[in-house]
């Protein structure tokens, strides 16, 4: 069984070695082939970063999606919307329980002002509490989005301060 593994191995080799060009080729064609499924599957997204909580930890885990360019009601809201709705991953947590919408989001003088409603406020669903989740919220949109100096959060119509 090892000299027929060992004779298939030298084989392989010596192929190799007469066909360097043939293989180079291939290999360059296949590895362009994936660079090319990657970027079509991608057009007309905008790459995100999200943090969620680790369920029974104290880290935050980190989760890559690929959102639409210019959305309807623009790529913040889309953004707050998709981080609203939870995680994709398993053992991240959601930041506030299902069923919390956003029901403004606009930006003035490199100020975000978001209205949450008031189911972000309950704690059920694995939630964090709000403190925390304020917390990751402000550092999701800060991370994503550069020309924001200050993000305004209103849960049913009461300013959250840090």
């Amino acid at each position: 069984m090892q000299n027929k593994l060992k004779v298939n191995i030298e084989l392989y080799l010596i192929f190799l070695k007469k066909n360097k060009l043939i293989v180079s080729a291939v290999t360059a064609g296949f590895i362009t082939l994936l660079i090319l499924i990657h970027v079509i599957s991608h057009h007309g997204t905008d790459r995100r970063v999200f943090y969620f909580p680790v369920s029974g930890s104290a880290k935050t885990q980190k989760e890559i999606r690929y959102l639409k360019s210019n959305p309807v009601q623009g790529e913040i809201q889309y953004y707050i919307d998709e981080l609203v709705l939870g995680p994709s991953v398993y053992r991240s947590r959601p930041l506030f329980s299902s069923g919390t919408k956003v029901n403004y989001c606009f930006l003035r003088n490199k100020i975000l002002y978001i209205e949450l409603s008031k189911e972000a406020v309950l704690q059920e669903d694995e939630s964090v509490n709000i403190q925390k989740a304020v917390s990751l919220l402000k550092k999701n949109i800060k991370k994503n989005f550069g020309g924001i100096k200050n993000i305004e959060i209103f849960i049913d119509g009461n300013f959250i301060n840090d």
